[in-house]
Parts: structure tokens; sequence; C-alpha cells
């Protein structure tokens, strides 16, 4: 039986969306796949390695070494761009670095959006790269539309990378005009020093926060900067199949469920384009129809099967003899 190996950078796994999400969940999907053995962290007798979004030292030493093992790089983030710095355990990474190395000894790259695969077909023409979706964070399945009543607003995410910036125009806006309590569940003290007006409406994050918080909601906002356009939608399926109605700005990946699902209306990139939005969600059925039918859209592309054959269909694609493993 052919073996598979998930290999992460960032730990506590549970505490880093990638980590979680295209590594841990994904493992934990495959386990009951018999026809290949997959596990967590790198192992030198896989038949393919799962390099996850950057890769420390010491697994690309082992990568670089065992040149018959197949390595996938899925590329989450644009580090092969980026002038980031992180200190790890082994000492600093450069992420610029460090990516464009793992490119160079992928045999094959993956990427969580369509619009990634295509700038990395621009860029690394001689790497195949294939789009593979993630599931919805927090093992979360289809609810109800929430109700209006709350007035509660949740954002949620790290709030570096122009996550936070670009939907503070939102949250102003749905607060001071519309009245709605704004809630951020993410890192209070990052919060609390870079933007110190909001460190009241802070809640630390957690899974169990999560869960909370999207439970008392009644409105969601997701938003990407501007230098991150390719990022996943992952935020907004997560709030809309716990049935929070969301609304996004800059983000192609959520333009194109919302385009699919006929409610291109809640991609927002005005106070103008939100009140008008919020005017749709005041009835109770156009409520219910937006979140209907964008979860029916978000199963068919996120749901866990869908995952789980991309993925034993990527495993195919890179080891098409396998039964001889």
């Amino acid at each position: 039986m052919p073996k598979v190996c998930f290999a992460p950078i960032w730990y506590p796994l549970e505490q880093y969306a990638t980590s979680r999400l295209r590594a841990k969940s994904a493992v934990e999907l495959l386990r009951d796949d018999l026809r290949w053995e997959v596990e967590l962290d790198y192992s030198d007798d896989a038949d393919i390695a799962v390099i996850v979004q950057l890769c420390s030292d010491r697994n690309l030493e082992e990568i670089c070494r065992n040149r018959d093992q197949m390595v996938v790089y899925d590329i989450c983030d644009r580090y092969f761009s980026s002038d980031a710095i992180f200190r790890t355990d082994e000492g600093v990474l450069h992420a610029r670095d460090r990516c464009l190395e793992v490119i160079e000894r992928a045999d094959v790259l993956i990427v969580p959006t369509r619009q990634l695969k295509v700038e990395l077909n621009k860029l690394f023409p001689a790497k195949p790269c294939l789009y593979l979706p993630e599931l919805v964070d927090y093992g979360a399945l289809p609810s109800p539309a929430r109700p209006a009543a709350s007035r509660r607003l949740v954002w949620f995410g790290h709030p570096t990378r122009g996550n936070f910036e670009s939907a503070r125009w939102m949250i102003d806006h749905l607060s001071s005009v519309h009245g709605y309590q704004p809630v951020l569940v993410t890192t209070p003290a990052t919060i609390r020093h870079r933007y110190p007006a909001y460190a009241d409406s802070c809640t630390a994050w957690s899974i169990d926060a999560i869960r909370l918080e999207l439970a008392a909601a009644a409105l969601c906002v997701v938003a990407h900067s501007p230098a991150e356009p390719f990022k996943s939608a992952n935020r907004f399926t997560t709030a809309m199949i716990q049935g929070v109605p969301t609304l996004t700005s800059g983000s192609p990946a959520c333009d194109d469920i919302l385009e699919a699902a006929g409610h291109p209306l809640f991609s927002v990139c005005t106070t103008s384009d939100v009140d008008r939005a919020l005017e749709c969600l005041a009835d109770s059925g156009r409520r219910r129809d937006y979140v209907a039918d964008v979860q029916r859209e978000i199963w068919l592309r996120h749901a866990p099967e869908v995952v789980r054959r991309a993925y034993v269909e990527l495993f195919e694609w890179v080891l098409p003899d396998r039964d001889n493993y």
C-alpha cells in the first residue's frame, strides 16, 4: 500500500488554519481509504510527501536527499513573492527563499484557489499545478440561516496581512450607521497594540469561541487586502455553512461562489453596496434563500467527500503505478 505523509510547518496544528485544514483534517479525512496509508508529519519512507505552506530546514534537507520520493507542495500563500521573515525553532526562515527552494524540488504544486493556480502557471510553467479544494473549517455542517435579531456582527481571523485592516470600513459602517455590535474573534493583544479603539470588541480566538460567536451572530464580514487577492474563501465558507449571512470584499474566491449561487449582491465595495445588501437581508425569505443557495454551492465544492475524492485523484495522478508499491 503506498504511503502519503502531510508535513505542515506550524504547530500546534489546531491553532493554524493551514495546518488544521490542509494537513490534520486532510489526514483524518483519508484515514478510512484502504488504498492509501496516510500520516501526519514528514516520513522519509513515504511514497508521496505533501509539504504544506512552508518547509522546515530539516524537512527540506530530507526531501532534497530523498530524490525517489514524490513531493507535492501545497502553496496556500504567495510566499514566493514575500519578504516575510519567520522565527522558528531552527532559526530564522525567509519565506520567499524557502518557498522557491521547495518549488524547485517539488514534482507537483497544489493550491486552494483557481486564481492562485493561474498565477503559478505563469510564474512556474514547468511545474504541474493543480487546484485542490479545502474542507469547510471547524468541521461545520450546513445550518439554517441565523436570525437578524441579535445585531451581533462577527469578524474572525488573524489581524495581520490586511485581514482586519481591509474589513474595518465595513465594521465601522455597520456599527455606526446600522447599530451592529462588532465581535472580533482574534488575537486581542495584536488588536490592542495596532487598533486600540477596537480592543473592547475582542474575544480571544479558540475553536470553541468561533463556534459560539457564529452561533450568536446575525452577520459576518470577510475581506481580503489588495495585496492578498488569491487567498481561499475558507472564512466565508465557514460562516455561511454555519448559517451566518456574510458580506465579502476584495476576494475573487468568494466572488466566484457568490456568482455561481446567484447572489453577487453580497460582494461589496462601498458603503452603498453594504446598505443594499442589508436591505435584502432584512427580508426573512431572501435571507433564508441567500444562505441556502450559497450553502448548496459551497457543499458542491467543499463537502468532505468532494475534498477526499480530490486528494485521491491527486495521489493516483502522482503515482499512476501505485499497485506496484
